[in-house]
């Protein structure tokens, strides 16, 4: 029975129901991610502010949903993952297995739309099987669902679904009414992870694919149209990139060193997509002084010049070695403009381990083929890699189960990762043990003098009232990365501490300028101005923050307070009546009134309101009460 499932694999695959290998698939996928169900955590990196720290996500409602279509989250803009955490944490709450176990369902419906959209494609079961078996259980994909903050996942849903509708459009004779769903899945897609903008690469091969059966011209027109969309939705999200979020640096590193780079990384995507013994969750980029390796450079020049050659004579290589490439771009651009902390990740290849599995699969049969068809040794090939990746998948899932483990295991797989000791030591920090992270953060700096960590440092210094050390090092983080905000914020308070205000008030400058609508720090930039009599700037960071409060009863009070200071009494007298309908039993209110009353002659008014403020305990002198009720006599007579 085995030697013949050996030699008529082919065979019995083709006569097997589409449905059950698909399900078959799909078991195996359930059993090599089953660790998930046993229980982990959220990760301190990006799942705190995106999900249970999110206002928008923990407190679901009308309001919230619309303030996640209208606003930006981290330098992102993606309103329905923001909906989809927002559902689940009303369902599961704090409960990260859940959020996990919903992300494992996520990425098998992904499973099964690339293999009904690729039964529809390509004749050869095998070749699906094989590639959607691969797309399941490889380990580089256990980030996408280990790491909940991965959205991307959410979005391929979309771009699936539109990819079986286009197919749909494509054997109904093109006609234009089908083509609607294709676009509404763009859009949806888009709205989930703005990486969807890739979701024309899989158009454009699906139709070559399909070519025979459609118009050229037509063809063209819409790879045009669908660039224009992509080219549109890019332009959008380069913009909504800069309003903060990930750190988007573009590195001054010269061209040489970016080529070499990119060499390794198009190398090590292959590497860890073949032999995935080494996967982290990070790869820093080589320290200063590692020249790039010429070799590399020439090894991947030739992979790109044999694949660019092996695709014009095979239409079945040409589409996966386009769709590797196609779908792997924006990470190849991240470490090519060294946009990241990181040159590479393992979710940036989601999608584009599909094309590696359609090239492992076309060099297996190759091999196969100059062998003399030894059927038995692809088979044992393929099972070979099958069993390899799941292993090593089932493994890795428990590496996700905390920010310890994934941490601890990024360091095991390069000692010289200073991301990963950072990151570990916050994880530290976030437990109470600061000696331990403290060494963390040390150890990174001296791998690398990095921002993130000096700043780190700087934090702990501050929580033991350490203020010059803490001083030292946040004000390195500030210069290595100048437009890091956090630190300003941190310096700030640490300014706050040491009484220099001129040091907080620019401080808070160039927090507000890299964030103008930070209410917190306007309120306190605001304060500061007033203290030293700056009545005008004062208004106007108050007015700006009544644009988004317009119920911001110390917004009112400031405000009449300056105008009061400026002999401004009438605009002074409609502020502090503002702040006192807001907030009743606030006595400092009703004195500045009173006193804002004396200057436009309202004695009446005036000696009421510090009447009130000395109910509520505020001490008023007697000399000034008499002085009112003397000006009140002498008004009446």
């Amino acid at each position: 029975m085995a030697n013949k499932i050996l030699t008529n694999y082919e065979e019995v695959l083709q006569k097997t129901d589409s449905q059950k290998i698909l399900l078959a698939i799909l078991l195996i996928g359930l059993g090599v991610y089953s660790p998930v169900f046993l229980g982990s955590q959220f990760l301190t990196y990006d799942d705190n502010w995106y999900i249970y720290e999110n206002k928008n996500v923990i407190d679901l409602s009308w309001s919230s949903i619309v303030n996640i279509f209208t606003t930006l989250q981290g330098g992102q803009y993606s309103p329905l993952g923001e909906v989809y955490h927002a559902i689940l944490y009303s369902i599961f709450g704090k409960n990260a297995t859940a959020f996990k176990i919903c992300a494992l369902l996520v990425h098998l419906v992904n499973v099964t739309l690339l293999f009904k959209v690729f039964n529809g494609l390509f004749e050869d079961k095998v070749l699906v099987s094989f590639v959607a078996l691969v797309f399941a259980i490889h380990p580089m994909q256990v980030e996408t669902i280990g790491w909940i903050s991965v959205i991307f996942r959410n979005a391929v849903f979309f771009m699936f679904l539109g990819y079986w509708f286009y197919i749909r459009y494509l054997e109904n004779n093109c006609k234009k009414s089908n083509l609607i769903p294709v676009i509404v899945c763009f859009v949806l897609a888009l709205f989930t992870k703005e990486q969807a903008v890739l979701f024309p690469v899989g158009l454009f091969l699906i139709s070559l694919i399909k070519l025979e059966t459609i118009n050229v011209k037509r063809f063209w027109v819409e790879m045009v149209f669908w660039a224009i969309l992509t080219m549109i939705f890019g332009l959008v999200t380069i913009e909504i990139t800069k309003t903060g979020g990930p750190s988007i640096v573009n590195r001054s590193v010269s061209l040489y060193d970016k080529v070499g780079l990119l060499s390794k990384t198009i190398l090590s995507y292959f590497y860890n997509f073949l032999f995935p013994f080494k996967l982290s969750f990070s790869y820093p980029y080589p320290l200063e002084g590692n020249s790039p390796s010429v070799f590399n450079m020439f090894f991947s020049l030739g992979v790109l010049l044999l694949g660019g050659y092996l695709s014009l004579k095979n239409k079945l290589f040409r589409f996966g070695f386009l769709w590797s490439f196609g779908f792997l771009s924006l990470g190849l651009a991240f470490a090519f403009f060294h946009l990241r902390d990181s040159f590479m990740a393992d979710r940036y290849a989601y999608v584009a381990i599909i094309g590696f599995a359609f090239l492992l699969y076309l060099i297996l049969k190759h091999i196969k083929k100059l062998l003399g068809n030894n059927k038995s040794l692809f088979f044992i090939l393929v099972l070979g890699f099958l069993i390899t990746f799941s292993i090593q998948s089932f493994n890795r899932v428990p590496v996700f189960k905390n920010s310890k483990s994934v941490w601890t295991q990024a360091v095991e797989a390069n000692p010289n990762n200073q991301y990963a000791y950072n990151s570990l030591g916050f994880y530290y920090r976030t437990q109470k043990k600061l000696d331990t992270a403290l060494v963390l953060y040390k150890r990174a700096i001296k791998i690398k003098p990095e921002y993130l960590a000096h700043s780190n440092i700087g934090k702990i210094y501050f929580s033991r009232k350490q203020y010059d050390s803490a001083l030292y090092h946040v004000s390195q983080a500030i210069f290595l990365n100048p437009s890091y905000q956090r630190a300003y914020e941190n310096r700030a308070a640490i300014y706050y501490k040491l009484k220099q205000k001129d040091s907080l008030l620019a401080d808070l400058n160039k927090i507000l300028f890299l964030d103008p609508d930070n209410i917190k720090y306007l309120k306190e930039r605001a304060k500061i101005s007033f203290e030293k009599k700056k009545y005008k700037e004062t208004i106007l960071d108050m007015e700006k923050i009544l644009k988004y409060d317009k119920a911001n009863d110390y917004a009112y009070y400031l405000i009449g307070h300056s105008n009061m200071a400026i002999k401004n009494y009438v605009d002074a007298n409609t502020y502090l009546d503002e702040a006192i309908r807001l907030k009743k039993n606030k006595p400092n209110y009703y004195y500045i009134r009173s006193l804002c009353r004396v200057n436009v002659k309202n004695y009446k008014g005036a000696l009421e309101d510090a009447m009130k403020a000395k109910k509520m305990g505020m001490k008023i002198s007697h000399e000034y009460l008499m002085a009112l009720r003397q000006q009140l006599k002498k008004s009446n007579e």
